[in-house]
This record gives structure tokens, sequence and C-alpha cells, in this order.
């Protein structure tokens, strides 16, 4: 299990004569130095950056909160922020919360109320005047695995002189995704959905990382992506996040997503063909995270996820986090929806099992 990959390299190293603060002249310290190089190292590889671009903190949250708190410094009355109904809120309230400290703006690009998709060229328009600053645009939904078209996103906003911001969390696991490539300004991911230790990182480019001065305490004059993680890192949890990565990258992400997608079809078809289901969301395409969400008439989505865990099916319910898109799709009133996902130890006897599960439910 590529858990047990992570868990055994973060024992490997508590076990070790390594475990010591970064920045000594001892054999110790210089070890602690090479298990953060090498989690830098694995994560830009799988994700396509350099590892000096690789910032890790407590969680893409915490991390979101103090990167968007340092550039608001930047910022101005009159100035807009671009977030979008189809993100996590971890990827709108630091930005509402940082404009609001200083006077700008954050306006919403909004997603089809029917499926949840998020068309983004109205950013063309809310991008051409020259105020936006900054576009924040999720890389694929945590509840509905939809993906927008970051590449197209990400020329708009450059074109008009604007920064963009990917959240990756719920894509990385899932798509390939390549920060260079795309051109992103900072793509966020998140460990612990690729199984490694729950961390946070952010993949910060284009001079972003010098340019911006974030809030650290005042011996801390360091150069790269240490000026960014305040206080001494998680170094055991790094051990852990560079065997995940690496456990990532044994495989090719073309082929995990092509069986990922077969699964979520069958996952997806299947709901949709058992009575009182209601499947909300896109069809399946290759480019969609697997992740569906749906209701059952007549129960609220809690229960209904509290009735799967008896049967030892994992799910979740309400709105996970995806607050516009859940108000913007009409299913806050109801108490969200259930989220079933896929994964790479998910099989047809596990969709199989759900699906059973869910059509007890609805003759019951």
């Amino acid at each position: 299990m590529p858990v047990n990959t992570s868990t055994a390299a973060i024992a490997a190293y508590m076990n070790s004569p390594a475990p010591a603060n970064l920045g000594g002249a001892f054999d110790a310290s210089r070890s602690s130095d090479a298990v953060v190089d090498g989690a830098r190292a694995a994560v830009a590889r799988l994700v396509g950056a350099e590892p000096d671009e690789v910032v890790f903190g407590p969680s893409t949250t915490n991390l979101m909160f103090a990167f968007t708190r340092a550039l608001s410094r930047h910022w101005q009355a009159g100035d807009r922020i671009v977030c979008t109904q189809l993100d996590h809120d971890s990827n709108v309230s630091p930005w509402v919360r940082a404009a609001l400290d200083v006077g700008a703006t954050v306006e919403m690009l909004p997603v089809d109320p029917v499926d949840g998709t998020l068309d983004v060229e109205p950013l063309v328009e809310m991008c051409r005047d020259g105020r936006t600053k900054w576009v924040a645009i999720s890389g694929a939904s945590n509840l509905t695995g939809h993906a927008p078209d970051l590449a197209r996103a990400t020329a708009i906003a450059h074109e008009y002189g604007a920064r963009i911001l990917v959240d990756g969390v719920a894509r990385v696991p899932h798509l390939a995704t390549n920060a260079a490539e795309l051109g992103v300004d900072v793509l966020s991911t998140s460990p612990y959905k690729w199984y490694g230790p729950h961390a946070g990182a952010l993949i910060v480019r284009n001079g972003l990382l010098a340019s911006v001065e974030p809030y650290r305490v005042r011996p801390a004059d360091y150069v790269g992506p240490a000026r960014w993680e305040t206080g001494t890192p998680q170094i055991e949890l790094l051990a852990g996040i560079a065997a995940a990565a690496e456990f990532m990258l044994e495989s090719s992400i073309a082929e995990v997503s092509a069986s990922e997608t077969q699964l979520l079809a069958r996952l997806q078809e299947g709901l949709h063909d058992i009575p009182g289901v209601t499947v909300h969301g896109p069809s399946v395409t290759p480019d969609r995270a697997p992740t569906a969400i749906f209701t059952v008439s007549g129960m609220a989505p809690a229960d209904v996820a509290a009735a799967l865990a008896t049967d030892h099916v994992a799910v979740w319910s309400g709105d996970n986090y995806a607050c516009e898109l859940v108000d913007a799709m009409g299913l806050r009133a109801g108490g969200g929806a259930v989220r079933a996902g896929v994964v790479r130890y998910t099989t047809g006897d596990d969709v199989d099992r759900l699906l059973t599960s869910v059509a007890t439910l609805t003759r019951s």
C-alpha cells in the first residue's frame, strides 16, 4: 500500500541519527537538509516544477492564507481578484479576507448552475481593464471533478497582466499537471491526496518567491522557498512526502487517469440507473477528476453517508468546502450532496458495492 511507503520513510527518519534542525555544520543537521532537498526535488518532478519553487507548510489552506496576506501588501483600493464558483473555499476565503483588508474587490466567475462546469472565456471581460491582479481557479473540482481549461485561463490572465493561482489539490492525484507547461504562477497541492502525510505545498514560480515579502521572524533571512516556510519545517513529514511523490511517479499518470475514468463511468452510470437517485455534475470525460456527487430522494445526504458507512462504504456528504458550487447548483437547502471518489486502489468490486448499498436505500 502506498501509505506504508510514506509511513516507512517517516519512521526511518525518526529512528535514524538524523532528526535535527536545518542549517547546522554537523552530520545530523546535514542529513535533515538532505531530506528537505529530496522532498522538494520529488514534488517538483511530480508537478513539473523546479525544486527551488516548492514551498511546504502544515496545510494548503494555511499556506493560502499566508500567501494571500503577503500578496495583499501590493494591492490597493480598486484592484480586483477573480475567484470562481467551482473552487474549494481554501481558494476563495483567503483572497476575500486579504482583499477586504486593503479595499480590493473579489469577483466570482460563475459556473453553469445545471452541471457545475466552468467556462473561462468570461475572464476576458473581467481582466481586460487591467484592474485584475490575480485569477484564482480550481484545477479540478473537489466535488464534481470538473477540470476547467487551465491553459486558456492562464493565457487570458497573462495577456491582461494578471497572475494566476491554480488549486491543484483535487487535480494532481488524477490528471497530468505540469506547472511549467501550463505556465501558471502558483500551483497548490496536498500530499495527503496522493497518499502522503497531511501537509500542503505551493509551487511558486515566475519570480514571486523573491518579489513578494512574506510575514516572517527577523532572523529568517533566507532565500528561495525557505523564506516562506515559517519556523522549523515538519522534516519527518517531508520524508513521507518524498516517498509518496516517488510512489506517484512510478506509474504513468495517463494510464492511471484512464483506469480511474473507466471506474468513474461505471460509478456514475450505475447511479443514474438507480430509481430515486439524482447525479449532479457533468458527464464523464477523460479530462475530469474521478469524483461524482449524487442525492437520494427523501434522504438527507448526511443520512445517506451514515447508512453507507454501516456497509463499510466510505463517502462524504455536505458541501465538502465547495461552498459557492453547492449554492450555485441549488443543493444547499437539501444538505448538499453525497460525494464518492475513485483513487488508485479502487476496484470495480468497490464501485459495485457502493451501487448495491445505494440501491438498497432506495428500496427501503
